[in-house]
């Protein structure tokens, strides 16, 4: 991995003053979970090292985090400043996806978060920092940091439906459709106690061909552990024959 080195007295000169009520999460806690930013916006700001080495200045924004591979975190941000051809960055770009990606401890997400009663702080990135605003949202038992966006091509909002116990999301006032759902269980109990209800429901087929498995590609905050439903058994040998230039039907239903 590429080490920076700076002079002594530009390390001395330390960073640009955090604006009233910022702060700065570095990349490499262990305590944040950042990928839930991936394909989002994100203000940064980089170590005076790194900064003397590569870049301009220290502090970018609205650049946008494309992928989290060991020790790195990885940007779009050519019209920021982080262009991949620039020399400077030889070694750390990737021309050919349009990237750059750097150790996670010289970055840090800057962000001034927005406080509610009983939320924790808002989340740092956006999808869109200009278009986008954070809102707190609580249902029944539940509460939720939602994005409200106003675009040139439509706005979203997300609400909570207590009729239903559901999160849904509407583009422009039109029919809304949910897009968190929340299930109640016992603490000791395994996800798939859910299933009758799952089925029930008509949330996913009536019979034993879906099941909950621990999800494979996605790692989920500290404390937490994530599930999907997959089809087994015949539904499964069947999904697996269906043509791969086809985007067929979910085969476990509206969750599956």
């Amino acid at each position: 991995m590429r080490r920076f080195l700076a002079p002594l007295l530009v390390l001395a000169a330390g960073l640009p003053a955090l604006a009233a009520g910022e702060r700065v999460i570095r990349f490499d806690d262990p305590d944040s979970y950042f990928p839930a930013a991936l394909g989002k916006q994100v203000d940064v700001r980089f170590s005076p090292a790194f900064t003397v080495a590569c870049l301009p200045r220290s502090d970018l924004n609205r650049v946008i985090l494309s992928e989290l591979p060991d020790g790195q975190a990885c940007f779009f941000g050519a019209d920021q400043g982080l262009d991949p051809d620039d020399p400077k960055l030889a070694g750390l770009a990737r021309p050919d996806q349009g990237d750059v990606c750097v150790p996670r401890t010289e970055v840090s997400a800057r962000y001034t978060p927005r406080e509610a009663s009983g939320a924790p702080p808002s989340p740092f990135y956006a999808t869109d920092k200009l278009a986008c605003s954070w809102h707190w949202l609580t249902g029944k038992g539940i509460g939720v940091w939602a994005e409200s966006c106003k675009f040139e091509t439509g706005s979203w909002e997300v609400q909570y439906d207590p009729q239903n116990d559901y999160f849904t999301l509407s583009v422009d006032g039109s029919s809304s459709y949910p897009v968190l759902r929340q299930f109640h269980k016992k603490a000791e109990e395994g996800p798939e106690v859910l299933l009758p209800e799952l089925r029930k429901s008509g949330l996913i087929p009536d019979d034993d061909l879906c099941q909950f498995v621990p999800a494979e590609n996605q790692a989920g905050p500290k404390g937490w552990s994530l599930w999907e439903i997959v089809p087994v058994g015949a539904r499964k040998e069947e999904f697996e024959q269906l043509p791969d230039d086809e985007v067929p039907e979910p085969p476990c239903g509206e969750i599956g």
